[in-house]
C-alpha cells in the first residue's frame, strides 16, 4: 500500500513539473503573440514615409518632385518602381508577422495548461458503477478520490505527448523559423533607416527654404525652425518605437534558440528560469512600445 501511495506521489509531483515546464512554453509564445501583434500598430510603414515624403515635396520650394525617398534622381517610371518596391517590403512584413503568429499560436497550443487544456478523462459512469459495485465497496468520495488519481495519470501521460509534440514540432521547423525572424529583423531595421533618411531629407527641405527663399521674416524663419525642431522629435520618436520593435523580435528570436536548445530537456526547471528572463524583456520591451503610441498625431515618450 505504501508502495503504491508513494508511486501517485511520484506520478504527481512528476505531472506538476512537467506543467510549469508547459507553462514556462505557453507564457513565452503568449509573450510571443502580444509583441508580435504590436507590429500592426506601429507609427510607420515603408509606403506611408514614402507617401509622406513625396508629399512635402511636392509642397516645397526645392524641386523635390525628381528626389524619390531613396534620395537619387530617378524619372517617373522608376519612381514608381520604387514605390512599389515600398509596397512590397510592406507585403513583406505583413507575411512575415502573421506566419510568426501562427507559429507561436501553434507552440501554444501544445503547451497550453490551466484552464485552456484539458487532459484525457478516464472516468465514466460505467466505471464509477463497477467500483462502487465491487466487493472493495467504496463511497462516493472515494470513488472521486480514486477518479482524480486516474485523471492525474492521463495528465501525465497527456503531457507527455504533447512534449514529444512540441519537441518534434521545434526540430522540423527551427531552421525555417530563424530564416524568417532574421528576415523580420533585418526589414524593419531597414524601415528604421528608411525614416532616418526620410528626416534628413526634411532637414535639406526646412534648411533651403531658410537660406534660399530672402523674402521670410524673421519670424518666419523662427516659426520655421520651431516647426522643424518639432518635426524632427517626431520622426525620431516613430524610429525608436520601430527600432523598440526590432529589440522584441531579437528577444523572441534568442529567446527561441533557447527553447530550441533546451527542447529535450522540458521536464527540468531550467528552462522555466531561462524562458522566464525572455517573457519579463518582452514585458517591458511592450510597455515600451505602449509608451510611444502616437495621440492626436504626435508621439509622446
Amino acid at each position: 500500500m505504501h508502495k503504491c501511495v508513494l508511486f501517485f506521489i511520484t506520478l504527481g509531483s512528476a505531472w506538476l513539473t512537467g506543467c510549469v515546464n508547459l507553462r514556462s512554453v505557453e507564457m513565452f509564445s503568449n509573450s510571443t503573440l502580444t509583441t508580435v501583434q504590436q507590429g500592426a500598430t506601429l507609427p510607420a510603414t515603408f509606403s506611408s514615409v514614402y507617401r509622406n515624403r513625396t508629399q512635402t515635396d511636392s509642397l516645397d520650394r526645392h524641386p523635390f518632385a525628381k528626389t524619390p525617398v531613396i534620395g537619387i534622381n530617378f524619372t517617373d517610371r522608376v519612381r514608381q518602381d520604387s514605390f512599389r518596391s515600398y509596397r512590397l517590403a510592406d507585403s513583406l512584413t505583413l507575411a512575415g508577422r502573421n506566419l510568426i503568429q501562427s507559429y507561436f499560436q501553434t507552440l501554444h497550443n501544445l503547451s497550453a495548461t490551466g484552464k485552456s487544456f484539458v487532459p484525457v478523462q478516464l472516468q465514466s459512469p460505467s466505471f464509477e458503477n463497477y467500483l462502487q459495485n465491487s466487493r472493495i465497496k467504496l463511497s462516493a468520495d472515494e470513488v472521486i478520490a480514486f477518479n482524480r488519481i486516474v485523471n492525474t495519470i492521463a495528465s501525465a501521460a497527456t503531457s507527455t505527448y504533447r512534449r514529444q509534440k512540441l519537441v518534434a514540432f521545434l526540430e522540423n521547423s527551427y531552421p525555417d523559423m530563424q530564416r524568417l525572424l532574421a528576415v523580420e529583423i533585418l526589414a524593419y531595421n531597414r524601415l528604421a533607416d528608411v525614416i532616418a533618411i526620410s528626416r534628413e531629407q526634411q532637414y535639406n527641405s526646412y534648411k533651403n527654404r531658410l537660406i534660399r527663399d530672402p523674402k521670410l521674416a524673421y519670424s518666419e524663419k523662427y516659426d520655421l525652425a520651431q516647426q522643424w525642431i518639432k518635426t524632427a522629435s517626431t520622426i525620431e520618436q516613430t524610429r525608436q518605437t520601430v527600432l523598440t520593435y526590432v529589440k522584441s523580435l531579437r528577444t523572441i528570436q534568442v529567446g527561441y534558440d533557447e527553447l530550441y536548445r533546451q527542447r529535450r530537456e522540458l521536464k527540468h526547471r531550467e528552462i522555466l528560469l531561462s524562458l522566464s528572463t525572455y517573457v519579463a524583456t518582452l514585458n517591458q520591451l511592450q510597455t515600451d512600445l505602449e509608451q510611444l503610441k502616437p495621440v492626436y498625431g504626435r508621439l509622446y515618450p
